[in-house]
């Protein structure tokens, strides 16, 4: 058993300490002041202890049902990398539908030999509430089959505080006691995270515009110096985010829209914007 510690609210440690063969990596110890925090670092760290052909990831979370591992099991010789379906629990347990396009579980069943290319370059925190996605497209790149199973599923714990850096929920309408601080952090991971690993596709290039847009709203956003890192990081990422909006020009009876660089062309060809 394999766990990384960043912190909690309750023993669970303790117990863990009694099962045989458990290691612990206390990550923020280990990783201590590293940017954007050690979840990514940590994940890959305990991947690469792993000494079996196929091993179990999962959140600190979720619960399984009964009968789990025995549903995952049959589907080995389909997947690579493969998660189950997913039920959220708020004192009350209700299913979901899940967008099918994204990995979304924090139950996935996989074969160490398909991150054998992945572990290495995982170097920092960006893989914080987005590794799921991003192990998804790592997998796919490398020519392993993902795959998910209806036929089982995980109890994914919503409501409760589930460590101690995590906001408290207010009340059951999910409305989070979220510190700005943590709110950007978040979202700066997830942004960076799929741009550093992952091809653009039209679900990621519309979670990274959403995550942009919230650090906008906070005033913690430069766009000068996120496009230089992206640049950087992952250049093709340009072609897809932080584009100008198209707008519409009248010009008489005709709309024409276009790319809209300069404001002074609507004064040189004299139309109302």
């Amino acid at each position: 058993m394999l766990i990384g510690y960043g912190g909690g609210t309750d023993n669970s440690l303790d117990i863990v300490k009694k099962f045989p063969r458990v290691i612990i990596v206390d990550q923020d110890k280990k990783y201590k002041g590293h940017l954007y925090g050690s979840q990514g670092i940590s994940i890959a760290e305990l991947m690469s202890m792993v000494e079996t052909e196929w091993f179990i990831y999962l959140h600190g979370d979720v619960y399984l049902p009964k009968n789990w591992y025995d549903t995952m099991k049959k589907y080995q010789d389909k997947y690579d990398w493969y998660e189950s379906d997913k039920v959220l629990t708020a004192l009350v347990k209700f299913k979901v539908n899940i967008d099918l396009n994204r990995a979304y579980s924090g139950s996935q069943m996989g074969r160490k030999k398909a991150f054998k290319n992945i572990i290495p370059i995982i170097e920092d925190g960006y893989l914080q509430n987005n590794e799921d996605i991003i192990f998804k497209e790592l997998i796919l790149k490398e020519g392993y089959k993902y795959g998910r199973v209806f036929e089982t599923h995980n109890y994914h714990q919503i409501m409760n505080k589930r460590g101690e850096k995590e906001p408290k929920f207010k009340k059951f309408s999910f409305e989070r006691d979220a510190p700005k601080e943590w709110t950007i952090k978040i979202h700066k991971v997830q942004a960076r995270g799929i741009i550093k690993y992952c091809k653009p596709k039209p679900y990621l290039i519309e979670g990274v515009e959403a995550a942009i847009n919230i650090l906008k709203k906070l005033n913690s956003f430069d766009e000068k110096k996120f496009k230089k890192w992206v640049k950087k990081t992952n250049d093709i990422w340009l072609k897809y985010i932080l584009l100008e909006k198209p707008i519409t020009l009248h010009y008489k009876k005709f709309e024409i829209k276009l790319l809209f660089l300069y404001n002074k062309i609507t004064k040189v060809l004299g139309f109302k914007k």
